[in-house]
This record gives structure tokens, C-alpha cells and sequence, in this order.
């Protein structure tokens, strides 16, 4: 059916329809659809950067806009025109008010549906495909990544089976249930590319519907039928003589069975094993323990005394609902987090936005644009330490100093009545030094008359009380370990033991992960990871869209394989430490590192571990196409 139709004899009712869209999209929409450049020279002043969510356009040149664009909707012989790559980097610097690199036009021209993206083994030889029928790959976790990987196997016709340890798919969208769980990234980017939600509710949508929509995404692409739920892999094993990965897999009930395949996808994430902080008198404690990823809905938090201990983002988001219905509440805080307004996070998706998004051409994907630069790589330069900066300690640049500026203004906003408050939420670190998070009503909950925000650390816990290192004795019923995860600690606690018999935990330690691209390790033949060493983004943008590069080089390094007719290959050290060594001098300039931050995504040594350092566009050039120099092939008969 033409969703249009209904429009035909009633222009207004259409243009009524476009209102609530953003009008920076429409505009290129607009050009897209009729190729008048000359709308970019009369619209383009009056629009915002993005990320700024605003615009100049008055009314009158607004209702025109939407009025032509209904026109050419409407226009039963309509035909799009070519966009050629020169008119698409002007739209892109119109679009994004500033000058976009040409090196975006490849990436774009696939991501904006310029281009088709060929699917894979579309193009590989009968010999090829005749191997992958005789092939098969053993993924682990039916997160984002597995399913992302399953998808891709079914499209290139390789067998596969996916072991999940929980009883869902969803990963730690179905692992984390604590209350108000939810995105802080935008997810009309924090989806596939290849299917795009025109249906969220929200914005910002909370855990249920994302693992729904990534339920619903197995299910439509005939993932889940591969799926074996309530099963975990407890040790890998490669075999030299026959070429293949042997796993050993424990049962619901606790027996264990053992699989082979000639390749293993780990998809089993970073943020997975939760950590709880070694306090002294711990283990005295009588009261409820609970940590955020494994929350305890049997337990009734009304009318108790509860202590949290953690301000990162599942703190924050369990935080404001848990003081609503605790008697009293202490809030641990070992350092302020940057806590920041974001356009829409509160806001539903009018069903006129939904419309649009489902059948405007081209609004979704280049508001998909919009939120990529707005999150993404828009900002990425004020995450690198400008060496010629004298300025402020607090901040790495000029930029750093503007942002640190515009958000202390909010907090100074907020907190204007409460300058108690005031001094301890402020952070004394730059702009995306850690996590910056989004203002879930995080600020009014610390005004709240039955909560208390403690920076002086906890000393020691008793059994019923926890004690500050100020001396302060607070009596609490059940504790709230908002402490995040083992994150560099990857891959634990399974067992990969790869070609030359050591594990992965023998040559990475307990803390140490290194991988080329994030992907593969030497000696380990056949081994892949999605979001593995160095593949976090720690500043917007979307995990998704790091899996989605992953997932499409791990299926491409399987064709290549495949048609070379090899059983195996690895990547060499060479390459392994090549790009390990250009990575690490590129974080030891990125605001993770400056002086006096400390976060998670560094291990004991200080060295970032979880997080990459490139813009999106870059890792995604990284990850097209494999490398052949950089691997060693391993024959049937070697």
C-alpha cells in the first residue's frame, strides 16, 4: 500500500504530518529528492550545528519548505536524481556546519542508501561457497554482536551455532533489569544499520524495549533458531593437527558436552562480570548486597536504609527511583561525573516523528547522520589533548575549556540553591575524562531531604552500618553496588588456549588485553572478538555500529579464507604489535590519559585498555577489507 495515497487531495494533512520532524533533516531530504543545491545556500545559515538541536528558519520559509517537500512526496512520477559525491560533501558541510572530510563520502554513500552494501559472498567463487557449506563457526553470547554475527552468517550461507548462558537473548540489555535501565546513547543510531526501528516510544528507550527490538531483529532475520540458551562455554582448545576450535560447554544442569568448529566468534563483551570493590569488613555485612547488573526484584527496597555505592550510569539511573522509595539514602560518590542535559532524552516520538521516520525517503537515514556527527565524530577532536595548550588544567583545549565552560553552567543552574551540593558534584577533570551522563533528574535527587552525597570514601563496612573515612557511622539495611565491571579483565572466566598452548589469560595477565583491530590475536588461529580490546567508545556514537564494523571484517576474513582454500589464519605478531604501538601513542594523547584522571578504562598500570581512540569513520575504514599481509594462512595439510 502507498502510505502517501491518503494524502493525495489533502496537501495540508501531509505538511501537518512533517511539523514535528527535525527541520535540518528535512532540508537535505529535500535536496536529496529534487537535487536544488541552491536550498543548501538559502537554508543552510539558518541551520544549527548538530547536537545543538536548533534552527533560524522563520516560520514563513519554514511552512514553504514543508509545503515543496509535500509536493514532490505527493508527485506520482517523481524520480530521485543522481547525487553525485561532489553535491553530497557539500550537503555534508551544510549539514554539519563546518568542513566534513571527503574521506566520510565512502561510508556514507553505503550508510545514506546512495549505494547498495553487497551482501556477503555475493561476489565469491562456487569453490568458495562450496567450502563454506563444509564450514561452521561456534559464536559466544547472543548479545548485539552474536546476533549481529549470526545474521551475517546466515547471509553468507556459513553453518553456525550461538551458545548464550542466560535463558534470552539481549546480552546486558537482558542482564541489566535494575530500575529505569536504559540507553544514554540516541537509539535511532543505537540500532542496525540494516534495520532501522522507525517504531521506539522514546528517544532514549529503556531496557525492555531494546531488548525487544534486538529480540524481534533474531527472530526476523532467523537467528534464534541457532541460538542454545542456558549453556556456557567454559574453555576453547585449538588443535593443531585437525585445524579446529574444540569447546567444552557446561549444561543447565551442570553436566557438559563437548563442540568443535573451525572458527570461534567471542561475543561475549566487556562489560559482563560485575566488580564489587575488596572494602575491609565486607564479608560482616547482614544486610541485602545487590549489585546493579544482578538486581534483586525480591527485595523491597521501601522504607529501608540504602546505601549506593557508585555514581556511574547504572547509579544514575536506579539512583532517582531508589530514593523515591527509600527511607533513607546514601550516595558513595568516589568522583563527580560530568552530568549533562540531552535534547529528547525524556521526550517520547510523536506518532507524526514515527511516520515520517517509516516513510519520508531518506529522513531516517540522514537523521541517522545527524545523531552519528551530534555523538560521535562531531566531537571527537575535544577528546585529544591539544600539546600546545596552556590553559586550565581542567580541560586539554580550547574546545575541552568551552564545553567545561557550558556545562558547569548547567550544574551552576541546577545546583543555585544547594552550593553545598554545588562543590561536591562539580568534576575537577576535563570533559570526557570519564563517562559524561545524561541528567535523569540525578541533580534533584541529591536535593532530596532523605539523601546524602558522601565524597570522603567508605573506610570500612560493619554489619550493619557503613563507616566514611571522615569517621561518619551510617546504619544501612541493604547496599546497591553501582560499581561497574571487570572491563579489562576480558574474556573471563573462560579458557582460550590457542596453537602453541597458552591461554589468552597467560599472555594478556589478569588486566592487560591487546588485540589487532581489536579482533584477532596472533597464535590464535581462527579466533575473533566483537567489542574486544581497545573497541569501547567512551564519548557518544554507538556500540552497534563498532559490532557492525567487527562483525563485517571477522565475515569478510572468512571469505578470504575460504577462497584462498586455507583451514585457518592468524593475524602475525608483526601486524599485532604495529598496531598496538600506534594505538597506544594515540591514547597516551586522548583525555583518558591526562594527568590526574583515573577511570575504568585503564588497568592497573594506567594503560587504557577498553577504549578506541579512532573516529568512527576511521575504524570503519579499518575494518572493510582485511589485509592479507597481516595474517599468516595455515593450510589442510601444514
Amino acid at each position: 500500500m502507498n502510505t502517501l495515497q491518503p494524502f493525495a487531495n489533502d496537501h495540508a494533512a501531509l505538511v501537518e504530518r512533517l511539523s514535528d520532524a527535525d527541520p535540518s533533516t528535512l532540508v537535505m531530504v529535500l535536496v536529496q529528492l529534487t537535487g536544488d543545491m541552491s536550498l543548501l545556500d538559502h537554508y543552510g545559515p539558518m541551520l544549527s550545528k548538530p547536537g545543538a538541536f536548533e534552527h533560524g528558519i522563520p516560520a514563513g520559509d519554514m511552512q514553504t519548505l514543508l509545503g515543496r517537500l509535500a509536493d514532490v512526496l505527493l508527485d506520482p512520477h517523481h524520480v530521485d536524481p543522481e547525487i553525485t559525491p561532489e553535491q553530497l560533501h557539500r550537503m555534508m558541510n551544510v549539514f554539519c556546519r563546518e568542513e566534513v572530510s571527503a574521506r566520510y563520502l565512502p561510508m556514507l554513500f553505503e550508510d545514506l542508501g546512495f549505494r547498495p552494501t553487497p551482501e556477503h559472498f555475493e561476489n565469491a567463487s562456487p569453490a568458495a561457497k562450496a567450502r563454506a557449506e563444509k564450514f561452521n563457526v561456534l559464536v559466544i553470547g547472543a548479545g548485539a554482536s552474536g546476533i549481529n554475527a549470526g545474521i551475517k552468517l546466515n547471509e553468507a550461507g556459513i553453518a553456525y551455532e550461538i551458545i548464550e548462558r542466560n535463558e534470552d537473548v539481549g546480552g546486558v540489555w537482558h542482564e541489566n533489569t535494575y530500575p529505569d535501565c536504559g540507553v544514554d546513547s540516541a537509539n535511532h543510531l543505537y540500532c542496525y544499520s540494516f534495520a532501522l526501528n522507525h517504531n521506539w516510544s522514546r528517544y532514549y528507550v529503556r531496557q525492555e524495549e531494546l531488548k525487544s527490538y534486538l529480540r524481534d531483529s533474531a527472530v526476523r532475520y532467523g537467528v534464534l533458531d541457532h541460538v542454545r540458551f542456558r549453556q556456557e562455554v567454559l574453555s576453547l582448545r585449538y588443535d593443531n593437527a585437525e585445524k579446529l576450535w574444540h569447546a567444552v560447554i557446561r549444561m543447565s544442569d551442570g553436566s557438559t558436552r563437548e563442540a568443535s568448529a573451525h572458527a570461534v566468534i567471542s561475543s561475549v563483551g566487556q562489560l559482563n562480570q560485575p566488580m564489587i570493590p575488596e572494602i575491609k569488613g565486607l564479608e560482616d555485612f547482614r544486610g541485602e548486597q545487590m549489585h546493579t547488573a544482578r538486581w534483586n526484584h525480591d527485595y523491597d527496597l521501601t522504607g529501608k536504609n540504602v546505601a549506593m555505592v557508585g555514581t556511574g550510569a547504572s547509579g544514575m539511573q536506579a539512583g532517582p527511583a531508589t530514593a523515591r522509595i527509600a527511607r533513607h539514602m546514601t550516595i558513595y560518590q568516589r568522583a563527580a561525573p560530568w552530568v549533562i542535559p540531552r535534547h529528547n532524552y525524556h521526550n517520547l516520538v510523536t506518532d507524526n516523528v514515527k511516520w515520517v521516520l517509516a516513510n519520508v525517503p531518506h529522513y531516517a537515514r540522514w537523521y541517522r547522520f545527524l545523531l552519528f556527527w551530534a555523538y560521535g565524530d562531531g566531537i571527537h577532536d575535544a577528546l585529544v589533548r591539544d600539546p600546545a595548550w596552556k590553559g586550565r588544567k581542567d580541560a586539554i583545549s580550547q574546545r575541552s575549556a568551552d564545553i567545561r565552560k557550558e556545562w558547569t553552567k548547567y550544574i551552576d543552574e541546577v545546583m543555585a540553591d544547594r552550593p553545598d551540593l554545588r562543590a561536591k558534584v562539580l568534576p575537577d577533570y576535563a570533559p570526557f575524562g570519564k563517562r559524561s551522563l545524561r541528567d535523569n533528574g540525578w541533580f534533584e535527587t541529591l536535593k532530596r531531604d532523605n539523601v546524602e552525597l558522601d565524597n570522603d570514601g567508605i573506610d570500612h563496612i560493619e554489619a550493619d552500618a557503613i563507616v566514611d573515612k571522615a569517621g561518619r557511622r551510617t546504619p544501612v539495611d541493604a547496599i546497591i553496588w553501582a560499581t561497574g565491571f571487570h572491563a579489562s579483565r576480558m574474556i573471563y572466566p573462560m579458557e582460550v588456549v590457542g596453537a602453541h598452548g597458552r591461554s589468552l589469560r597467560e599472555l594478556w595477565g589478569d588486566d592487560d588485553p591487546r588485540a589487532y583491530l581489536g579482533i584477532c590475536v596472533p597464535d590464535f588461529p581462527n579466533f575473533f572478538m566483537t567489542y574486544g580490546p581497545n573497541t569501547n567508545l567512551a564519548h557518544g556514537g554507538s556500540i552497534i555500529f563498532q559490532a557492525e564494523c567487527q562483525v563485517h571484517y571477522i565475515v569478510e576474513c572468512l571469505e578470504m579464507l575460504l577462497e584462498r582454500g586455507e583451514a585457518a589464519m592468524e593475524c602475525t605478531k608483526a601486524a599485532h604489535d604495529a598496531y598496538n604501538d600506534k594505538l597506544d601513542a594515540i591514547l597516551s594523547r586522548m583525555v583518558w590519559t591526562n594527568e590526574g584522571v583515573t577511570n575504568w578504562y585503564q588497568n592497573k598500570r594506567g594503560r587504557v585498555t577498553t577504549n578506541s581512540p579512532w573516529k568512527l569513520v576511521e575504524y570503519w575504514e579499518l575494518t572493510r577489507k582485511p589485509d592479507p599481509q597481516a595474517f599468516r594462512f595455515i593450510g589442510e595439510d601444514a
